[in-house]
């Protein structure tokens, strides 16, 4: 029987992942490498776990609830920041304009994510997905708004590129418990 290299090195890798994930050192490891083959790299997972304190010592389930409380942080730590901005704004209709649209966003969308978090921690994972990529849009949207001013947008930017990267993480997370986890 001929064996293909292809099937050969499929065969190496197949059977070598499992022990990969498994040589992990703790629950933040594995989840992190686990969804470096989906859609957010390890060190962006890492990046959003690692910043709190409990995620060394807390399940998969409580890995999603500190994704989820992340990601409310870091739109409440945004809408201050639009908020201090838009208390220092010129006088520019446009760039009150969108300052006013993003904070909205910004705003509105932490009781989102705080019910993102309560769907965790009940297991509803699919309405926590649901929640939590109608958060990634946020950025999008405020982008889009600033971009119309496009000597305000840079200012703006760096939240919005923030803010997708732990949402898209948190996201993953959810999506991945929902299929796969607990």
């Amino acid at each position: 029987m001929e064996v293909s290299l292809l099937s050969f090195f499929c065969l190496i890798l197949c059977s070598s992942y499992p022990l990969f994930i498994s040589a992990a050192s703790s629950n933040v490891d594995q989840l992190c490498n686990l969804l470096g083959g989906w859609y957010v790299t390890p060190q962006l997972c890492h990046s959003v776990l690692d910043s709190h304190p409990r995620s060394s010592t807390t399940d998969l389930n409580g890995l999603g609830i500190i994704a989820a409380k992340v990601t409310a942080a870091k739109a409440t730590s945004i809408a201050a920041d639009i908020q201090q901005l838009l208390s220092k704004a010129s006088s520019d209709i446009n760039q009150q304009k969108v300052l006013k649209t993003c904070l909205k966003l910004y705003t509105d969308v932490v009781p989102m994510l705080k019910g993102a978090v309560t769907a965790i921690k009940v297991k509803n994972y699919s309405k926590a997905e649901t929640v939590l990529y109608a958060a990634f849009k946020v950025a999008g949207k405020c982008d889009d708004a600033a971009r119309a001013d496009t000597s305000f947008w840079s200012s703006l930017n760096h939240y919005d590129t923030e803010f997708a990267n732990v949402s898209w993480v948190a996201h993953a997370i959810a999506a991945y418990i929902g299929r796969y986890g607990t």
